[in-house]
């Protein structure tokens, strides 16, 4: 029942946050979330931050630039948009560090069996992942040069976008099969 109600609070968080448009409460919301993380709160800031990083810089850049370009103000809606995705990821971390997902979705079947299916994919695909990083380790005697590095990538983003596919058209034979979707 805890974790129902904790996703409901976050449901109600994401409209919170998606629904306000200025900067001091989107500040008074960070504070908020903070205060809520209590022992984890410096871990927890520093995780959102280094996942929205990078993202959010290439974003900002390339609205700063057009902005100029356009001869727009930009500051106040860079500062929106970044503080906006900051509370949006602070409160994702928080509710899958404080909840039990799965106990959370249990009040409907199909939530629960996307769920399931979702966290077989990410399991499925971090395995991969780490056996191809073990295999690497594995078979380097000296430090990788630029284009073993750029050849083992592509490798492996060939073989991750293959996988994809596969998966998805099984996933989806194995959800037909199931009646979820119309066989049209």
């Amino acid at each position: 029942m805890r974790d129902k109600l904790l996703f409901g609070f976050y449901l109600i968080g994401l409209g919170i946050i998606l629904s306000s448009h200025t900067l001091g409460l989107l500040g008074i919301y960070t504070l908020f979330l903070l205060l809520l993380a209590r022992k984890e709160c410096f871990r927890l800031f520093k995780r959102a931050l280094k996942s929205i990083l990078y993202f959010n810089l290439v974003i900002s850049i390339g609205y700063i630039l057009m902005a100029i370009l356009h001869q727009r103000a930009w500051i106040n809606y860079i500062l929106l948009f970044n503080i906006r995705v900051f509370n949006l990821t602070l409160l994702t971390l928080l509710f899958t560090h404080y909840a039990n997902i799965a106990q959370a979705l249990s009040f409907s079947k199909t939530l629960s069996f996307l769920w399931t299916i979702s966290l077989s994919q990410i399991y499925s695909y971090q395995k991969s992942y780490d056996n191809f990083m073990l295999s690497l380790k594995s078979r380097m005697i000296k430090k990788m040069g630029e284009r073993a590095k750029k050849e083992f990538i592509a490798s492996v983003f060939g073989y991750f976008f293959k996988k994809a596919l596969y998966d998805s058209e099984e996933k989806s034979l194995a959800l037909k099969a199931r009646g979820l979707f119309d066989k049209d």
